[in-house]
């Protein structure tokens, strides 16, 4: 295939898994399925990018198209979207070759009528700029960085113009892969050798060793020794949440809302494979891609159990760990279509849900034992205020501080990591001790 056929093939997939995104599929299952034959860095690159922007984006086409956007088909819309996406913020091929493909995409999904809207829309937008952003501050963030309205006022009232305005900003940017080398495999040394060797460029985290940050370029599944359970992908801020549980060799843990098994692994490497993990989660389906997924890291200290983890029943554990579900308002720089599918009114019940599955965990811990409460949200109601709550109510808890997290906003309770500050995702953490 040449240079010129792959470049539009990624465009054919890209379009492909927007339209999908829209009917449902989250990116990474889109691009999972569609991107195959072309430069899948490219293909991704557009996708990812297109719902980066995607409000604004769609913005910028009303004031070139003559009726709504949503009265196209979903094809073409994404045609225009993804295409506007390549003018305004890529430079890697020429415009002219931008707006043919995006023409003959156009052919494979609509008559030539349409293929003449796509032309005039995306040629009339290089001839002349019609827009402008809002002028009212709230309503211009929203457009300029893509994030619903209500999002965005959200985010005011919390942190004010300046603060929320960086995190938009966070959130848009891309950011390079970071996996944990796995050392029940092998060593950080050793896989940055390996890397260096092949001339993957790298950069190691300065506070764990074991987070390496790579170029995202393609797949992981085909990074060096992936199937030999080397690396994991996994966030900087998921990582902290197992550091700060701090499981000893031998212990009895219970890892709640364990699925898809990333910080249980995680918790397994820190015991040597020794002890007992109990990784429980109410999805069977995805309990068992978390036992793949282990096995390929070669733990084997982990029991599965599909529970409700309100009402999970267990021996008396040394440490539990709480992820809970949540808004998941802290990892929108990963997963911009996320950004998309949340509401505010979906955000009322998680705060009484999750003080119920820390009480549970409360119930199942040994006197003396430790609980790490943590979420991937930047909401107090799902955070601070959660223990708050929890605390009034149980004496019997203490917060303990965790010496290994550095740099971190201290909130009321617990450790607040606001993304665009600590240069990770927006993750809360707070560990308390039963006397």
């Amino acid at each position: 295939m040449t240079n010129t056929n792959k470049y539009y093939r990624a465009r054919e997939e890209a379009l492909l898994a927007l339209v999908s995104i829209e009917e449902g599929l989250w990116a990474k299952e889109a691009l999972d399925k569609f991107t195959d034959s072309g430069d899948k860095a490219l293909s991704t690159e557009i996708t990812y990018g297109t719902l980066q922007n995607k409000l604004l984006l769609d913005y910028i086409l009303g004031f070139y198209l003559e009726y709504p956007l949503q009265k196209l088909t979903p094809q073409i819309r994404n045609i225009l979207r993804s295409s506007l996406y390549q003018l305004q913020f890529l430079d890697r091929m020429p415009p002219k070759k931008v707006i043919y493909d995006a023409v003959r995409l156009a052919g494979r999904f609509g008559h030539k009528g349409v293929q003449r809207l796509v032309s005039g829309v995306l040629n009339s937008v290089l001839r002349e700029k019609r827009w402008t952003l809002p002028e009212a501050t709230l309503e211009r963030l929203s457009i300029q960085y893509s994030h619903p309205l209500w999002l965005v006022k959200r985010w005011y009232q919390d942190l004010g113009v300046r603060e929320t305005e960086d995190l938009l900003k966070w959130n848009n940017k891309r950011h390079d892969l970071c996996v944990r080398v796995n050392t029940l495999v092998t060593t950080p040394e050793e896989y940055s050798r390996v890397l260096t060797d092949l001339g993957i460029a790298f950069r190691v985290d300065p506070e764990i060793k074991q987070a390496l940050y790579i170029a995202k370029s393609g797949s992981v599944l085909e990074m060096p020794h992936f199937s030999e359970g080397a690396i994991q992908p996994q966030s900087k801020a998921s990582m902290l949440a197992a550091i700060a549980l701090d499981p000893k060799p031998g212990e009895m843990i219970a890892d709640l809302c364990a699925a898809p098994g990333t910080k249980t692994g995680y918790l397994a490497e820190l015991m040597l494979n020794t002890g007992h993990i109990t990784a429980i989660d109410l999805s069977l389906d995805r309990l068992d891609l978390a036992k793949k997924n282990l096995e390929r890291l070669k733990v084997k200290n982990v029991e599965f159990l599909v529970a409700d983890a309100t009402q999970v029943n267990l021996p008396l554990q040394d440490r539990i760990l709480v992820d809970v579900p949540c808004s998941g308002l802290g990892t929108l720089s990963h997963r911009p279509d996320a950004r998309y599918h949340k509401t505010e009114a979906s955000l009322l019940e998680l705060p009484k849900l999750q003080l119920s599955i820390l009480e549970r965990a409360a119930y199942l811990l040994k006197p003396g034992g430790i609980l790490v409460y943590s979420s991937c949200t930047t909401e107090k109601r799902e955070n601070s205020n959660v223990i708050e709550l929890f605390l009034k109510e149980n004496n019997n808890f203490y917060e303990e501080e965790i010496p290994l997290i550095r740099g971190l906003y201290r909130d009321k309770y617990g450790y607040q990591s606001y993304s665009h500050k600590t240069d990770t995702d927006g993750f809360y953490y707070c560990r308390l001790r039963k006397r």
